[in-house]
């Protein structure tokens, strides 16, 4: 088959089976989950803000919930501790952390944004969970069908010097709300929350939404989740990761009598390493716990006892699927799990091995999904307005993860709805997307091009395996002996086949001291495509990862025709590189101003970048970028962007925003 031949038919064949995971909003279909701006905005307006959910002002100012709401209070103070100790911890090593500076040295989250009056959390997507009934607490399981969850994101607005200063940062907080189990059943619910027809506009989309699954959303939810980026090493710094990024998670349940007041809660599914390696008794219970529930555990619905949890969860990227950091289980038992070579896995559907038995655990865990087909940490970023500037707005709004995720969770809802039993099965959180027909593991679609893989040589850990596309190869970018499965990404290796953007090198990362996952070494240790010498027009060079993309970056230089976007046609698919934009000097500088509004737009220049849509997802440690609507003949590309490293976007860092202190 010629390339474009195989180019055409392997888009067909992605896009016909997966088009389920693009109906978000689809009359007669269930409701998955809202992303558009317009009609958050309008949520917002109807009191959906996220001031409500501690019983303040919807659209209440950050500095106005620190004056007015305990919670808050208490909430931006376990924040501001959890950073001041791993702080410590990373100076004690040697890794000081600056709020502001122009070094080439690591930064951390400045919480003066919590208190700032020009920063608020803004509405980025509401989600409804029917299947998350299956991990409710006993005490609740009968009285629940689920939840909805309301995702709100740091964002900051204001005028200084005649200038607008606005972005979104990498800080998101998930309200948590639950859906009451009417007496007929959850049936019920999801027949009702079906997309009605008529509803095109943005305030006949919120209406519904208001009335429909968010009606039992106005009180307080039953707990927020925080995931923020509190620390970021530069690719200066890191120059064979690519940077380097530390993540706090944290689980607060929400309670109402006598004011508002939050009450730290064990993370589900997620152990508290420090506390299991030091109480041999406990690690033996857990241990037991998990063997008993084996089958659960294999089918990813496992709910771990309280007692074994921990409160609070750090995870790490770069290659932060590829990290011992993000693996707590292999922590606790050895990536081997010698302590579970008793199971029967003949029987099992998802792990093959004891190996695998642990890679099962530490993907339910929040450091491992958080980790696993996620966007610079998250699955859930939100699109952005038409205001943003348009060198820092983001084109798909969600991870891979929460792509594959959608036909699952529509698969449920329609069960639901039709009063059949779901398939309560859960894949690793890596998987591609699959077709859910029956019971247990689904049929898994091809991974796409920098789509995360199973390599053959895994197979005997996991047996709920998935392949690449096409020719595409499944290469090992990252390995490591402190973690018993390991993933590849999908990659054209050979000359022909080349693209923009691919992943370029492999290596090795060495974990001296678990504790300190910020001590990990990465090696480079070969080279697998993108071979030219110099960079050119024609053919593509590897760029190291020490400009910012982890696994090198398969690159050639934009030429007219590229410029002109002359090869993409209507009616054919896309090629896999587009003209988009790259960074260079002058970015660096730029980034090094700490005030990115005055000079990105100068400082970026034209570059061959891997293509990307609402349906065709950018590799790890990368994000779809919108590509800016005044460039020539731009439409011939409509509802397509390129891949970027993450920390390219301004609002992915926590660094390089303007003072929160000072409005004008």
């Amino acid at each position: 088959m010629s390339r474009p031949a195989f180019l055409r038919a392997a888009m067909a064949v992605l896009l016909l089976l997966t088009a389920p995971a693009a109906r978000a909003f689809e009359s007669g279909r269930p409701f998955l989950d809202m992303l558009d701006p317009p009609v958050l905005a309008a949520l917002e307006g109807r009191g959906f803000g996220f001031g409500a959910a501690l019983g303040e002002k919807g659209d209440a100012s950050n500095a106005a919930l620190q004056a007015a709401s305990p919670a808050w209070r208490q909430l931006t103070q376990t924040v501001s501790s959890d950073i001041g100790e791993l702080r410590r911890a990373m100076e004690a090593t040697g890794r000081r952390l600056y709020e502001v500076t122009d070094g080439n040295v690591g930064r951390v989250f400045e919480t003066a944004w919590l208190t700032s009056p020009t920063a608020r959390f803004g509405l980025a997507g509401v989600v409804l969970r029917l299947d998350r009934q299956d991990f409710a607490d006993p005490a609740r399981r009968e009285a629940t069908c689920g939840e909805v969850r309301l995702v709100y994101r740091l964002a900051y607005r204001f005028q200084r010097g005649g200038r607008v200063y606005a972005s979104r940062m990498p800080f998101s907080i998930n309200v948590v709300h639950d859906l009451p189990r009417p007496p007929d059943g959850c049936g019920v619910l999801a027949r009702r929350f079906r997309v009605p027809e008529g509803r095109a506009g943005a305030e006949a989309r919120a209406a519904w939404l208001a009335e429909g699954p968010l009606a039992g959303a106005r009180g307080l939810p039953r707990q927020i989740e925080i995931n923020a980026q509190i620390v970021r090493f530069p690719s200066g710094m890191e120059t064979t990761f690519g940077g380097q990024a530390a993540y706090l998670m944290r689980v607060f349940s929400v309670e109402g009598e006598g004011g508002v007041r939050l009450v730290e809660k064990g993370l589900e599914n997620t152990p508290d390493v420090a506390r299991l390696q030091g109480d041999a008794v406990l690690r033996a219970d857990l241990a037991r716990f998990l063997a008993e529930q084996a089958v659960a555990v294999d089918g990813g619905v496992h709910l771990l006892p309280e007692r074994f949890l921990a409160t609070r969860a750090l995870s790490y990227s770069t290659y932060g699927s590829a990290r011992l950091a993000n693996r707590p289980y292999a922590q606790i038992f050895g990536a081997a799990g010698e302590a579970f070579s008793g199971l029967d896995f003949a029987g099992m559907t998802t792990a093959a091995s004891p190996a695998g038995f642990i890679e099962r655990l530490d993907a339910g865990t929040c450091q491992g999904c958080h980790q696993s087909g996620a966007t610079a940490g998250f699955h859930l970023i939100g699109e952005d307005e038409r205001t943003m500037a348009p060198v820092n707005r983001v084109l798909v709004g969600y991870s891979p993860h929460f792509f594959a995720e959608r036909p699952r969770r529509a698969a449920y809802a329609e069960a639901l709805a039709e009063d059949r039993a779901p398939n309560r099965y859960r894949p690793l959180p890596l998987s591609p997307p699959a077709r859910w027909e029956g019971e247990g593991v689904p049929a898994f679609l091809p991974a796409g091009l920098g789509q995360a893989c199973l390599p053959a040589s895994q197979r005997r850990h996991i047996a709920a395996g998935f392949a690449c596309e096409g020719r595409a190869a499944c290469s090992e970018l990252a390995q490591t002996a402190a973690v018993g499965v390991a993933y590849g990404q999908c990659v054209l290796n050979e000359k022909r086949d080349e693209f923009s953007g691919q992943a370029c090198l492999t290596g090795r990362i060495t974990t001296t001291d678990p504790a300190r996952p910020w001590l990990d070494r990465f090696a480079v240790t070969g080279q697998i495509n993108s071979r030219a010498a110099r960079i050119n027009a024609r053919d593509h060079t590897c760029r190291p990862p020490v400009g910012g993309a982890p696994a090198g970056l398969a690159y050639r230089q934009c030429d007219e025709t590229d410029r002109r976007f002359a090869a993409f046609r209507p009616g054919q698919a896309p090629p896999n590189e587009i003209c988009g934009f790259a960074g260079g000097r002058a970015f660096d500088i730029c980034v090094a101003t700490n005030d990115f509004a005055n000079c990105l737009g100068g400082s970026i220049v034209r570059g061959m970048r891997a293509t990307c849509s609402a349906e065709r997802l950018c590799r790890e440690d990368f994000m779809c970028q919108a590509l800016p609507a005044d460039l020539p003949e731009v439409g011939r590309v409509a509802g397509l962007g390129y891949c970027s490293p993450t920390y390219f976007l301004f609002q992915m860092r926590l660094d390089g925003h303007p003072d929160p202190r000072r409005r004008s």
